[in-house]
């Protein structure tokens, strides 16, 4: 009997302001019940960031999020098509939302830790 091996996931999340400049990059690497993180906030060099985000995401088989497709890879794809992450395949959990939520299918997710709706997001 063949043995099939786990799939190496990752999680992605940009924040950005209303003119689509990146402010934080997030991302997380499951394997092996292992997690490694990716974090740049703050001031940084945003192609820099992106180039090291690109290596952090190699050898995933999965590339998931909350509106990846409409949102933060179109722009990654904007600022730098060349990136190999472009080449893994997706779960938006956007879509996935109202299947397991069927009774509050909204768009924005509910972030326990931030009740105050002027926070910035993270």
């Amino acid at each position: 009997m063949n043995e099939i091996a786990p799939s190496e996931i990752a999680s992605l999340d940009l924040e950005t302001d209303e003119n689509g400049i990146i402010y934080a990059i997030g991302a997380v690497k499951s394997a092996d019940q292992q997690s490694t993180v990716f974090s740049s906030k703050g001031r940084f060099n945003t192609g820099k960031a992106l180039g090291e985000l690109d290596e952090f995401l190699t050898g995933a088989d999965f590339l998931s999020g909350h509106n990846l497709l409409i949102h933060d890879l179109p722009l990654l794809y904007q600022q730098a098509p060349d990136l190999q992450l472009h080449q893994i395949p997706v779960i938006d959990t956007l879509f996935l939302s109202p299947l397991a939520f069927p009774k509050n299918p909204y768009h924005r997710l509910v972030k326990n830790y931030k009740l105050v709706r002027d926070a910035v997001n993270d």
